[in-house]
């Protein structure tokens, strides 16, 4: 018993160009082309163009404006020798201490008047 085997059919692709005249089709294999009229169109609908509409700027920058900017750092740094520094500032005091674990370490802090330098060594804690 002998079975024939069943045609293949490939899915022509379509392509489609909206300006021409005319539908193009071009199937999966190359040696078919097929062209039609394209239908006409019957009316052109024309839509107005939709009104703009602003807000206002100053809203904006005022709202920018109220809210209240706060700069404020920190800092911290130490190496192998036990040499360290560190310090903060903020609105309402700063500190900064440098030094050595070995030999003393100086330093300054505020509390936003007034700023007090310091030195611990060995005759120890000394305001400068």
């Amino acid at each position: 018993r002998t079975v024939a085997a069943a045609p293949i059919i490939a899915a022509p692709a379509v392509r489609t160009i909206a300006a021409a005249p005319a539908i193009r089709t071009i199937a999966a294999a190359p040696a078919i082309r097929t062209i039609a009229a394209a239908p006409a169109v019957a009316a052109v609908r024309t839509v107005a163009a939709a009104p703009v509409i602003t807000k206002a700027a100053p809203l904006v920058a005022a709202a920018r404006a109220a809210v209240p900017t706060v700069t404020s750092s920190q800092f911290h740094s130490q190496d192998e020798d036990k040499n360290y520094a560190f310090g903060y500032s903020n609105i309402n005091s700063a500190r900064q201490e440098s030094g050595n674990a070995l030999t003393g370490v100086t330093g300054s802090y505020s509390d936003g008047f007034r700023t007090y330098n310091y030195v611990a060594d060995g005759f120890g804690f000394r305001h400068v």
